[in-house]
């Protein structure tokens, strides 16, 4: 090829176990770097800049790609629905017209998909989960989403994954008040998981060994209150890293479920 161009890139809609869009619609979306269509078993991402390679575009792609993941996961279930790269449509834009067999050139990959093995009730989903807006896969944003991931999946203890979350945000910020300040957090909500992390759990999932010798096992109510504030953490350290000047929306308290014991 004389000039080539990456026109398109192809992916393929993989979805969970026990999970299907079978009466979502299509969905589509345009951004300053490409425009998407997504159906039932492909999302093509017509590009609008120019790149030379599939790698170069995919550079591109992939930041969007991981970003919509976290969210997807984040909103529903991890591996609830993925898009894996399959190829590139490649043009020439200075064809030798000498040569009448020019054809597209297509970058191809064959990527193997691990779905979760965990037995869930099956769910039909009407729509795709919407495209991400104001949001960042950032650095800590993805390790703080994989700690979370490992933890629905049973590889690892809810404590760990919290205080593994909250040491990532005081450690972006500098302490703990500081990524209250930073990242518009209530500091009753950092310094609450911080004390549920650090002090209660049975024998098996305990971050620490109590004092005192005795475990004191999270509630559900507790538990079910650290899982929707780690999940509303990750989701805005991609929103700062998307916009550090934002004014975001704090988080606080009373947007989580009530931790009362009656």
């Amino acid at each position: 090829m004389n000039d080539p161009h990456v026109k398109a890139l192809y992916y393929r809609v993989v979805v969970g176990k026990g999970v299907d869009y079978n009466n979502a619609p299509p969905l589509s979306e345009t951004t300053d770097a490409f425009e998407i269509a997504l159906d039932g078993k492909n999302a093509v991402f017509e590009m609008k800049q120019h790149y030379s390679t599939a790698d170069e575009a995919k550079a591109v792609v992939e930041q969007y790609v991981r970003a919509w993941g976290i969210l997807i996961g984040l909103e529903h279930d991890p591996d609830d629905l993925q898009l894996v790269f399959d190829h590139a449509d490649i043009v020439d834009r200075s064809p030798d017209t000498s040569d009448k067999n020019v054809v597209n050139l297509q970058g191809q990959v064959s990527v193997h998909v691990v779905v979760s093995d965990s037995v869930s009730l099956p769910v039909s989903r009407g729509k795709y989960p919407a495209f991400p807006r104001n949001f960042s896969a950032s650095l800590d944003a993805e390790t703080m989403y994989l700690r979370y991931k490992a933890y629905r999946k049973n590889r690892e203890t809810l404590a760990s994954m919290t205080y593994m979350c909250l040491t990532i945000l005081e450690a972006s910020a500098g302490n703990r008040k500081k990524a209250a300040r930073q990242y518009n957090i209530d500091y009753a909500v950092l310094d609450t998981l911080g004390m549920l992390a650090s002090t209660k759990g049975d024998p098996e999932e305990a971050r620490k060994f109590p004092e005192d010798g005795k475990f004191e096992p999270l509630r559900p109510k507790e538990k079910a209150w650290i899982v929707s504030a780690i999940k509303a953490l990750i989701r805005r350290a991609g929103e700062y890293a998307y916009d550090p000047k934002a004014k975001l929306k704090q988080l606080s308290m009373r947007d989580f479920p009530d931790l009362a014991t009656s």
